[in-house]
C-alpha cells in the first residue's frame, strides 16, 4: 500500500494561486486507508479550502485513482469537472499521474504527498518495509529489506553500532540486520550470502 501524508495547507493554498473554482478526487484505495482521502480528511480539507474562498463544484471519490479506467469513467464527461478551473487530487503521485493522463488539458494539483510502499499492521499504522528501488534483494536477505528498514540503507551487512539487537539511531526499532543474519542463521543460508557483495545502488 502507498503511504500519503497531506501536504501543509499552507503550501496547498500557494499551489492553488489563482484558481478558485475546484474539483476534488479522493482516492478510495490507498489514501483512504492511510486516513489521507478518508471522509474526515476529505470534509476537512474542502472546509479548509472554502474558508480561503475557493469553491468546491464537487467531490469525487475513485476506488482507486492508479487506474485509468476508472478516473475516465468517473471524470472524463462530469460537467463540474469541465467547469472547473484546477482538479485536487488526494492521491499518491502516480494517482495524480493517472487523473493527468485522462484530463489532459487540466490543471492537477496533487493534496498529497507520497511516502512510501507499507505494510498495514493496523489501520493507521503502517510499516515502512519497502522503497520500490527496482533492485530487489530480498532473495538474498531472507525477506527483509536493509536498503528501507536499516536506517543506514546499508546492503552488505550492519555498521556495528546496534546495541541489543536494537538500531543504533532508533533504540525503539530492531536493527534489520540482525533480523536477517538470524534468518540466515535458522535457514542454514548465512556462508551463501557471506560469499557475496551486493552492489550498491
Amino acid at each position: 500500500m502507498i503511504i500519503t501524508e497531506k501536504k501543509q495547507k499552507e503550501a496547498l493554498l500557494q499551489s492553488l494561486k489563482g484558481f478558485d473554482k475546484l474539483f476534488l478526487t479522493a482516492c478510495g484505495g490507498c489514501a483512504a486507508k492511510s486516513l489521507t482521502a478518508d471522509e474526515k480528511s476529505v470534509k476537512e480539507i474542502m472546509d479548509f479550502l472554502v474558508s480561503n474562498g475557493k469553491t468546491i463544484l464537487e467531490s469525487a471519490v475513485i476506488e482507486s485513482v492508479c487506474d485509468m479506467r476508472l478516473v475516465k469513467k468517473t471524470l472524463s464527461r462530469n460537467e463540474n469537472m469541465q467547469k472547473a478551473d484546477v482538479v485536487v487530487a488526494l492521491s499518491c503521485g502516480a494517482g495524480v499521474q493517472s487523473i493527468e493522463s485522462v484530463l489532459k488539458e487540466k490543471n492537477i494539483i496533487p493534496a498529497l504527498d507520497s511516502k512510501y510502499i507499507g505494510s498495514t499492521k493496523r489501520i493507521g499504522i503502517y510499516k515502512k518495509f519497502c522503497s520500490v528501488c527496482g533492485s530487489c534483494i530480498l532473495d538474498q536477505t531472507q525477506g527483509i529489506c536493509p536498503r528501507t528498514r536499516c536506517a543506514k540503507s546499508l546492503v552488505n551487512g550492519p555498521c556495528g553500532g546496534f546495541v541489543n539487537g536494537k538500531c543504533e539511531i532508533d533504540q525503539n526499532t530492531d536493527c534489520a540486520w540482525v533480523l536477517i543474519y538470524e534468518k540466515l542463521k535458522n535457514n542454514g543460508k548465512c556462508q551463501d550470502f557471506l560469499n557475496q557483495y551486493v552492489v550498491p545502488l
